[in-house]
């Protein structure tokens, strides 16, 4: 086909007209939509990077109670956090949680920061954490105040007894042994509850232990240093040689233990203390509970005293040391045992032992005592004045030789007869045997004499022994001649008996002799008869008989 021919047929077509389109200057609105999406997920993202709190790491000993995504994390009952994944370290021993926290939280990254797990716990002194049986475990956390940060933290396997806005103060209590002082046993003071132990730990030397207690404000102020401390834990029952005690604190000391406090009574710079009515103390009116300077400072070691009496006992400056030799037996006195002297209480027991002489073989039980001299300060009976105490060593030996020579004496007596409990008594006995000091033995030593009860049992033995030797007497001599008397009075007997035998000649002559006395005897009476009726015939003779007609 030629180029004429197409140009022909498209000649014949229809002609359209083309016209140029104008570009719109502004672009359409549809664009908006997705820019201001991208805008606001930008704005999220940066919000979100924003308000971001910094995320630490915890170390649990197990992940009983976590949660990805679930287990949050507390302050004061408010969410800070939450945990966002769990996993295990890598040595496959703990359980590693990542929390993210919340913004503004930086002042929670101390390195005295702790956490523990909130969950159900029965202990000595309630139930906690029921909560959590329908609301799940949550992480609780204590804010420290440490300048150090960190942000890996190791979680506490047993909450705390008291977090660090708990306002109070910790003291240490040196022990032999920790006994029922578990985490949380409850500390008195007057019998009211104002503290408790929150730690324990075992002494360097493994020869003791150290308890940690914190008492709270505002009863940390009664803790003086002369404060003194001892256990109420359970029941003290006693039996010694003062009688039967029975001692508690309170029902909760009973179950789950306690400790107790309490200052010493002192006279104070304004004055001693009074008693109002009720007998109770009344201080002085310009007289504090304790002044700044006498309150024991934080983490002031105490020792932890047994009981009441050992702790409250009181601390002599002048002490004096003796030995006390008994021949006799020293069953039922004890260390500790009271050196008494006339009811007062003037020293105490230390040491009680055994010497034996090896050439005589002589038995000694050696009692070694304390005796606290100033507790028998003399008084004048003239005007009531205090004599004055001895300022020296000499002065106190010539005192002790002159109580000596007044017979000053040592005696075991017995305190308690259920028990057989004794205890030391001193005591002057003008009728001693005279004793002679010596002054270079240490210690020195006080005579003693037997007591009450010995001389009971010497008496007891010399009269026992007396009778042994008497009825050996009798034994040897008396019995033989008893015996020879008895088989004469036994022949006798038989003599007797061979005489008042029915046949016997004694017998028959007896009988015979019966028969004579009756027939006088009839006899008789018919004479009183016939003198009754012819009284005149005792002079007449007898009347003749009347013949008969």
């Amino acid at each position: 086909m030629s180029n004429t021919s197409f140009e022909n047929e498209t000649n014949d077509l229809p002609f359209t007209d083309v016209k140029e389109h104008k570009k719109n200057k502004y672009p359409q609105l549809i664009w908006l939509i997705p820019i201001i999406a991208v805008l606001i997920g930008l704005s999220l993202v940066v919000k979100g990077i924003i308000d971001k709190g910094p995320t630490i790491t915890i170390a649990f000993k197990s992940g009983e109670g976590l949660e990805a995504g679930k287990t949050h994390v507390k302050f004061k009952d408010m969410d800070i956090g939450v945990v966002k994944a769990v996993s295990l370290d890598k040595d496959r021993q703990k359980v590693i949680a990542t929390i993210q926290l919340e913004k503004d939280t930086d002042d929670f990254l101390k390195a005295d920061t702790r956490f523990w797990i909130v969950k159900p716990r029965i202990t000595a002194n309630g139930v906690s954490g029921l909560n959590t049986l329908l609301s799940g475990s949550y992480i609780v956390v204590d804010r420290g105040r440490a300048e150090e940060e960190r942000k890996h933290f190791l979680a506490l396997e047993v909450p705390p007894i008291q977090t660090q806005d708990t306002a109070g103060r910790e003291f240490v209590l040196r022990a032999s042994a920790l006994d029922s002082h578990e985490v949380g046993t409850p500390v008195f003071f007057r019998r009211l509850t104002v503290g408790q132990v929150v730690g324990y730990s075992l002494d360097k030397d493994g020869k003791g232990i150290s308890i940690k207690v914190f008492i709270n404000v505002p009863y940390d102020q009664y803790v003086t240093n002369d404060s003194r401390f001892w256990n109420v834990s359970g029941v003290d029952v006693s039996l010694d040689a003062t009688g039967f005690k029975v001692k508690t604190e309170s029902l909760v000391s009973i179950i789950a233990g306690g400790i107790t406090f309490e200052t010493p009574e002192t006279t104070s710079n304004n004055g001693p203390s009074t008693k109002n009515d009720s007998g109770s103390l009344k201080p002085n009116s310009n007289e504090t509970n304790s002044s700044s300077s006498d309150r024991a400072l934080a983490d002031t070691a105490f020792p932890l005293f047994k009981s009441r009496e050992i702790a409250m006992k009181k601390q002599d400056a002048h002490v004096e040391h003796f030995v006390l030799n008994f021949k006799q037996s020293v069953r039922g006195l004890a260390v500790g045992a009271p050196v008494d002297f006339r009811g007062v209480n003037i020293g105490e027991v230390i040491s009680i032992s055994t010497a034996i002489d090896p050439k005589s073989f002589e038995v000694t039980q050696q009692v070694e005592i304390y005796l606290y001299a100033a507790r028998l300060q003399a008084k004048s009976k003239q005007d009531g004045s205090i004599l004055p105490f001895p300022s020296n060593r000499a002065e106190e030996l010539n005192r002790l030789k002159l109580f000596l020579k007044k017979g000053l004496r040592a005696q075991l007596q017995s305190g308690n007869f259920l028990t057989g409990q004794k205890y030391l008594a001193i005591d002057f006995f003008p009728n001693a045997p005279s004793y002679a000091l010596d002054i270079k033995k240490y210690p020195l030593e006080l005579p003693v004499i037997p007591g009450a009860l010995d001389d009971i049992e010497s008496s007891i033995g010399r009269v026992v022994k007396n009778t042994d030797k008497l009825l050996n007497e009798i034994q040897t001599s008396t019995l033989p001649e008893l015996n020879k008397t008895l088989v004469e009075v036994q022949n006798t007997l038989n003599q007797a008996n061979a005489l008042v035998d029915d046949d016997s000649p004694l017998q028959t002559d007896t009988r015979l002799a019966l028969r004579e006395l009756t027939k006088t005897s009839d006899s008789l009476k018919k004479l009183t008869d016939s003198l009754d009726k012819s009284p005149q015939s005792l002079i007449f003779g007898k009347p003749a008989e009347k013949e008969k007609p």
